[in-house]
């Protein structure tokens, strides 16, 4: 994505999002694509071309709201000169929810450069389980497996010519399956349309690929 704004703040680059958008007078310039659904707990990050002041990012000025204009409870933090995350909040996103993402344009540079337009995407949480139904080829402590998740929450692992039918939940951004005899449970993180990971409080993580 790259957003010029009159030798200001440059907006040049957020996770996914590749538009460009020209200069308009209006007070909140729309991004002309919707991004694809994310996750719950999906964490948005923009890069700016420029350091920015610390003292404009907060609550107020970088914000999420939902499709009823309820802000989000979410703190945006400057990661770096140029790069301010925001975190989804502490329980996640609703899925199949609509929520749009604000940039104020009191937004500014350490130069005291502000931009000239608020800046503002919309995007939808995408469903879990509607995302993972299907085949996967899985991986785990470096062990190949496939896994068959169906609609109905039951589960298929294949390993070694061995099969293992069990259940598979999902509460908020965890999931919890049964792999190698044992019960797995651990957030879920979509890495692209083709790939997701599960990893656990420990550290462990299972990876899924088409």
């Amino acid at each position: 994505m790259k957003i010029m704004k009159k030798g200001i703040i440059t907006v040049i680059a957020m996770v996914m999002l590749m538009l460009a958008v020209p200069v308009t007078s209006s007070a909140e310039l729309l991004w002309t694509k919707n991004e694809t659904p994310v996750f719950a707990n999906k964490n948005w990050e923009i890069t700016f071309n420029k350091d920015v002041d610390a003292e404009t990012i907060n609550s107020s000025t970088v914000y999420v709201q939902d499709a009823k204009g309820n802000t989000q409870k979410s703190t945006p933090k400057l990661v770096n000169g140029k790069t301010v995350v925001v975190p989804a909040p502490s329980k996640g996103y609703v899925e199949g929810n609509d929520y749009t993402l604000y940039i104020d344009k009191t937004v500014q540079s350490t130069k005291q450069q502000k931009l000239t337009d608020g800046i503002k995407m919309n995007f939808a949480i995408e469903s879990i389980q509607d995302y993972i139904v299907g085949a996967w080829k899985g991986d785990y402590i470096g062990i190949n497996f496939l896994a068959i998740f169906h609609p109905d929450y039951t589960s298929t692992v294949i390993l070694d010519d061995e099969t293992e039918v069990g259940e598979y939940t999902i509460s908020g951004t965890n999931m919890t399956m049964r792999l190698l005899d044992e019960k797995r449970t651990g957030r879920v993180d979509k890495i692209s349309k083709n790939k997701f990971t599960i990893t656990s409080a420990s550290g462990k993580v299972v990876t899924f690929t088409k």
